[in-house]
């Protein structure tokens, strides 16, 4: 493949790298919120005033229903009215559907990792830290970019840094840093989804 080939494609990853930060961030603060399927404004008026109810009097059958028919039977209704039992928060419909084959309910809320290996969920949300992560996978990306652009007028004589001169390996670090950040993003989606979780038990009854 030719060099010039192989700087178009480092330009290209550069740029896919700069856009997953973009992405990552969208979908931290706000695809959740957005993506609720079945469960528009007027299905969530009505679980919450169900789990109202239901709190009130004791009786949850007509909220079980309801949760059962909105989310097609996979979450427990338990666990669904400790998600809106948290009167300051909205509902995150999507994180309850992504984990419901997780949620082990046993007199508290736990998160089942593998075949039998159940745990607590996580005390401490990893977010902040995580997308520090991803920022610095980012700036990797960049400096190896930029490193491209250097390499093509002056190499460098070092052969500690030799490396640094050939497109080839240079689009090879800047692939393995995407697929290092698409990694770290999917853990913070799983822990981020299981702190999340562990917040309803002192609403789980």
């Amino acid at each position: 493949m030719s060099d010039i080939a192989l700087y178009v494609m480092i330009y290209a990853a550069v740029l896919l790298s700069i856009y997953q930060v973009y992405y990552i961030y969208y979908e931290q603060h706000f695809a959740d919120f957005e993506k609720r399927p079945g469960m528009d404004a007027e299905a969530l008026e009505e679980l919450s005033r169900l789990a109202e109810q239901a709190r009130n009097t004791g009786d949850r059958e007509a909220f079980a229903r309801a949760v059962n028919e909105r989310f097609d039977g996979r979450v427990d209704p338990r666990v669904a009215l400790a998600a809106f039992s948290r009167d300051d928060e909205p509902v995150n419909a999507a994180m309850l559907l992504r984990r419901r084959r997780q949620i082990v309910t046993n007199g508290r809320i736990m998160v089942r990792h593998l075949a039998s290996w159940t745990t607590r969920p996580p005390s401490r949300d990893l977010r902040g830290t995580l997308i520090i992560v991803i920022i610095a996978l980012c700036l990797s990306v960049l400096g190896l970019g930029g490193l491209s652009v250097y390499t093509i007028g002056y190499q460098l004589g070092s052969p500690a840094f030799a490396w640094a001169n050939d497109p080839a390996i240079l689009l090879s670090l800047i692939a393995l840093l995407i697929v290092a950040t698409h990694l770290v993003y999917k853990l913070d989606v799983y822990l981020h989804d299981l702190y999340e979780i562990g917040r309803l038990n002192p609403h789980f009854r």
